[in-house]
């Protein structure tokens, strides 16, 4: 039995390691291009890159897959059967990779079935001519080129944080000072303005006193004023006998108020349909899957009509639905209901085929009467 045995430590997560490893855009940057089989859901075309004799486009097809933990897939060379298996185990500064190439196993084994991939018939061990140049060129891209791609996918990710130092700024040990002198000016500025206030509202309470006295107030005892010649008037010194007469009193009526008016009373709402949705992937392939969407009428009335709208990635496809009519324009497509009526739920099942995207199966988008579906 001839088996490639390669492993490597890498410093990033399973799920990052899992994108690379299964993503179309990704794996001809490090392994080889990819393109999809019209024809069936899980084979498609492979074109290797710096593998040796395989500088050539292959069939492989998908046998296993369980993300993002192993993925096994299995190719023809001359004939033979060969047999690719891919797992990823988490460690405590990232994950380990370990990729296995060997003999292809038979699934259809003591089932008497045929097995429709091996079309020539062939079933011997499988033998490269060169093991050690195969097995130095599996090590030179899980060491080199794989990290490579990694450490670009982190950069794209992560989220760089606000700069802390910039020229001519205050080191970061002379911070809590700063903040604490900006404090205090602030604390001080704001007990000016205050003062402020008080001295500018004391003044125009004495201008208005000021402002709104007629003249000097006569009291008992003091002097009378002078009067010109001619003019008959009280004798000089003379005491005032009499009290002093006050002003006439305005006479006040109350404000009359305004009588508070009830406003109309509303018509009673009526009931109104209130329709939400849930996504699941029910099961994977590697070039398609089945993808499931229920519409809830949480509302207080049916809704006569109802629309669900997914978005795929390009060049995938729905082949049949159930639950639903369908129309699919490019990537979007839109499945129409009954009547749904209240407390009640529709299902809607569907096939996805020639999505090619290798990583996570499910639409980009999906609404329900644009309301975006949970579960994505």
């Amino acid at each position: 039995m001839t088996e490639i045995r390669t492993t490597v430590d890498l410093r990033h997560p399973p799920e990052r390691v899992w994108r690379a490893l299964t993503d179309r855009e990704l794996l001809p940057k490090w392994f080889g291009s990819v393109e999809p089989r019209p024809s069936s859901i899980s084979r498609f075309e492979l074109r290797p890159a710096d593998l040796p004799e395989l500088d050539e486009l292959i069939t492989v097809e998908l046998v296993e897959l369980d993300p993002p933990h192993r993925i096994v897939v299995r190719w023809l060379e001359d004939g033979q059967p060969t047999q690719v298996v891919c797992e990823l185990t988490p460690t405590a500064e990232g994950c380990r990779l370990t990729v296995t190439h060997g003999d292809a196993e038979d699934p259809f084994r003591d089932t008497g079935i045929e097995d429709p991939f091996l079309d020539s018939g062939i079933d011997d061990p499988w033998r490269p001519t060169d093991l050690d140049r195969r097995e130095q060129a599996y090590q030179q891209l899980l060491d080199t080129r794989l990290p490579a791609v990694l450490d670009w996918l982190a950069f794209r990710e992560v989220d760089l944080p606000e700069a802390t130092a910039v020229i001519g700024a205050v080191p970061a040990g002379a911070a809590p000072d700063r903040r604490s002198r900006r404090k205090l000016g602030i604390g001080l500025a704001v007990l000016a303005l205050a003062v402020g206030a008080v001295v500018v509202v004391a003044g125009l309470a004495r201008g208005r006193t000021e402002s709104g006295s007629a003249g000097p107030v006569a009291t008992v005892g003091s002097p009378a004023p002078t009067t010109g010649p001619g003019t008959a008037g009280p004798a000089a010194g003379s005491p005032t006998t009499g009290p002093a007469t006050a002003p006439p009193s305005r006479s006040t009526r109350p404000t009359p108020r305004r009588t508070p008016t009830t406003p109309p009373a509303r018509p009673a709402n009526p009931g109104q349909p209130d329709l939400a949705a849930r996504y699941t992937t029910l099961r994977t392939g590697l070039l398609g899957y089945r993808g499931e969407v229920v519409v809830t009428n949480g509302g207080n009335a049916a809704a006569r009509s109802w629309t669900v709208v997914i978005t795929l990635p390009a060049g995938a496809e729905v082949s049949t639905a159930s639950g639903a009519s369908f129309v699919q324009e490019d990537e979007r497509v839109t499945f129409t209901g009954a009547a749904l009526p209240a407390d009640r739920s529709a299902t809607i099942q569907f096939e996805v085929v020639r999505d090619a995207t290798l990583t996570q199966k499910q639409p980009t988008s999906c609404v329900v009467q644009d309301r975006p579906c949970e579960g994505l």
